[in-house]
């Protein structure tokens, strides 16, 4: 018996289409938007300008509130940042630009917005239509959050915790495995509940399904942690002989381990994983949901779980540094291993054990 995946029955692949434009992804804003969206003929669509304020030069950005810094722009830069400040509208949602926003005081998620279009516009050297692409997507995720299904999924730390992150992840993506030791130490810091959620980018990732299956029959052995973190380790190493090795190591039971590997309930699991997903709308791997909400860098997450817990009004410790939660804070068996996949063609294809 055998075929790609592991696979001893036809996978119904759903949401096709979309899956071919769901890629392992590297969580900045300049690689994910990319190419000029105007000059790969895309439409980007400018809010009309609601503004009673006619900005007219750069000076205006001088008005800005002190947390939006922008001395380090040049001045067609500046021009930008102005230009954008006028036409876009309150991300709040009242009737008004978002320049009038940031002088009202009254919208909080203005003044972080507005920070960081300084920095798309700066230190990332993104265009006006890719600040304003930026800028959509954030608004978006700020003010989406979505209900995600957690049951049976593997997890790590306080089952009562109040801030949870639901993380959705592919074995064979290199961008997964070097977020995995500063997520871990993201979620200790914190003491916070951190769920699994098996996100295989087939098209892509030849293996991905088969080490998504063999986690899961590892965590029906109660050892989905230790197999996440061998996989992760040996990700150019997921043919099906050598995960058979990993949970020998491990200690699971073979027979049952391999049975599950192969059963329907294993496929169902990631099927469903993968459906919910697509109804959350991740975009890539890994992409990560703080109670509810995306967060598509540990920057980002460690950003959404101190509001959480503030909000909830909850202890809240030092924030972990930057290079504490970079994707390059590997440690552990993560440390060494290759920043990029092996090419397809150079993966055996996942084989199924003959009975």
């Amino acid at each position: 018996m055998s075929g790609q995946s592991w696979k001893p029955f036809k996978l119904v692949l759903a949401f096709g289409l979309l899956a071919f434009a769901v890629q392992c992804k590297h969580a900045d804003y300049a690689r994910q938007i990319g190419a000029d969206p105007v000059a790969a003929g895309e439409t980007v669509v400018l809010a009309a300008e609601p503004s009673s304020v006619v900005l007219g030069t750069a000076a205006a950005v001088s008005k800005l509130p002190k947390s939006v810094d922008p001395k380090d722009l040049d001045e067609k830069e500046r021009q930008i940042l102005a230009d954008l400040l006028g036409e876009q509208f309150d991300p709040c949602g009242k009737t008004r630009s978002f320049m009038d926003a940031l002088r009202a005081e009254d919208c909080p998620m203005a003044v972080k917005l507005a920070a960081r279009l300084v920095d798309w516009l700066g230190p990332q050297g993104l265009s006006k239509q890719q600040a304003v692409q930026a800028l959509l997507r954030e608004i978006e995720r700020l003010n989406t959050v979505v209900t995600i299904d957690t049951k049976g999924a593997p997890m790590r730390g306080p089952a009562d915790a109040k801030v949870t992150i639901v993380e959705f992840s592919d074995f064979e993506c290199p961008y997964c495995r070097r977020v995995t030791a500063p997520l871990e130490k993201l979620r200790a810091h914190y003491n916070i509940l951190l769920f699994y959620k098996f996100y295989p980018l087939k098209h892509s990732h030849p293996n991905a399904v088969g080490a998504a299956r063999a986690a899961w029959a590892a965590h029906q052995q109660g050892k989905f942690w230790e197999m996440h973190d061998v996989l992760f380790a040996n990700q150019s190493a997921l043919d099906w002989p050598s995960v058979q090795n990993y949970a020998k190591k491990m200690g699971l039971d073979s027979k049952k381990f391999a049975a599950d590997v192969q059963s329907e309930a294993a496929q169902a699991a990631v099927d469903a994983d993968e459906k919910s997903g697509e109804l959350a709308l991740v975009d890539g791997t890994p992409t990560f949901y703080v109670n509810g909400r995306k967060g598509e860098s540990l920057v980002q997450v460690q950003d959404m779980v101190r509001e959480a817990l503030a909000g909830l009004g909850l202890p809240l410790p030092q924030a972990l540094a930057g290079a504490d939660i970079s994707e390059s804070a590997t440690s552990g068996s993560q440390a060494g291993a290759s920043d990029r996949p092996s090419p397809a063609s150079a993966i055996k294809p996942l084989q199924a054990p003959v009975k």
